[in-house]
Order: C-alpha cells, then structure tokens, then sequence
C-alpha cells in the first residue's frame, strides 16, 4: 500500500479548510452589509415648530404642534430642522404622519425643502395633518436611508442611528 505524496496531502487539507473559510466569508459579507452604510454621524437636530396655535421650539422639551379646534383647513403650519453643525453631506428629509400609536405611517403632503447646511423646512396646511396625532420627519444621508420604503418603515419602527434620525412632533389639537 502506497502512502500519499506530501503534495496530494497538502491538497486535501486546503480543500478541507476552503469549505469553512469561504463561508464565514460570506458571513461576514452578509453581516457587514446588512448594519447599512456606516458614514459619519448625523449631527443633532433641533425642531422648531409654527402653526395656527403658536410658535413652539428647542426651548420646550418636546416640540409640539399645537392646532386650534375649529380652525381653518389651510391654515398653514411650518417645521424647521436645524443641525447643531453642518452634516458632512447632503441629507434628504421624509415626512410621514400617524394617526395613532401602532398605525401604519401615511406620507406628509407637504413642501420639503433642503438648505446647504443641513436645515430642512417643511410647509403645508392644516388639510394635509388629516387626524393625525403624531408627525414624523426621517433626516440623513440618501444611501444611509435608501429608498422611500425603508424612510416609512423607519418612521414607523420610530428608530434613530448615528447616520439617521427620526424626529417626533406630537400633534395636539385644542
């Protein structure tokens, strides 16, 4: 009986160990691509918030738009998103309303507009609010957020990272 040469042997150990290594590869692949883009961090943002009940802002612990019963239904209201600094690149800004803890976010008719520096503002009337009783904005970076889908599913999952924020704005109606 012949034995093996070292060659033939050296063969089927690294074919032994090539099975295992190319799948925690692949592991790590599937891993790293599923945390998402890991860009620098989004700065704070601070919410300003004007409608038919007043001006509310960063000083108040919690933004809140405050809509007077009876009012009209093209009453405008404005959101203003400031960053504590200039992000490091351009952010998009979604904005989504709830009409209930739980439910299912509706997209926000609303005018978005995007300043250089990273401050978003969004317009629209009383009309577009429906009976919501929560407005959500979702900020960052295009690729850290992705497609339309996932800013809703963030909106609705009410879940911030370092390269993404979901800022709240409790809707009352007096």
């Amino acid at each position: 009986m012949a034995s093996a040469s070292p060659t033939s042997r050296n063969k089927r150990r690294l074919l032994a160990l090539a099975g295992p290594l190319a799948l925690a590869a692949a592991m790590v692949v599937y891993v790293v691509g599923q945390r998402g883009p890991s860009g620098p961090p989004l700065p704070a943002y601070t919410v300003t918030v004007t409608g038919d009940g007043g001006a509310r802002g960063p000083g108040e612990a919690l933004a809140r738009l405050r809509l007077p019963k009876g009012g009209a239904r093209s009453a405008p209201f404005e959101i203003v998103l400031r960053p504590a600094t200039p992000p490091e690149g351009k952010v998009v800004a979604y904005g989504f309303t709830f009409d209930a803890p739980g439910a299912e976010p509706s997209p926000l008719d609303a005018r978005v507009e995007l300043a250089p520096e990273g401050a978003v503002r969004l317009t629209g009337e009383r009309r577009a609010l429906g009976g919501a009783s929560e407005l959500r904005v979702v900020i960052g970076e295009p690729t850290a957020i992705g497609k339309f889908v996932d800013a809703a599913a963030r909106a609705a999952s009410n879940t911030s990272d370092a390269q993404v924020s979901v800022l709240s704005v409790p809707i009352d109606r007096e």
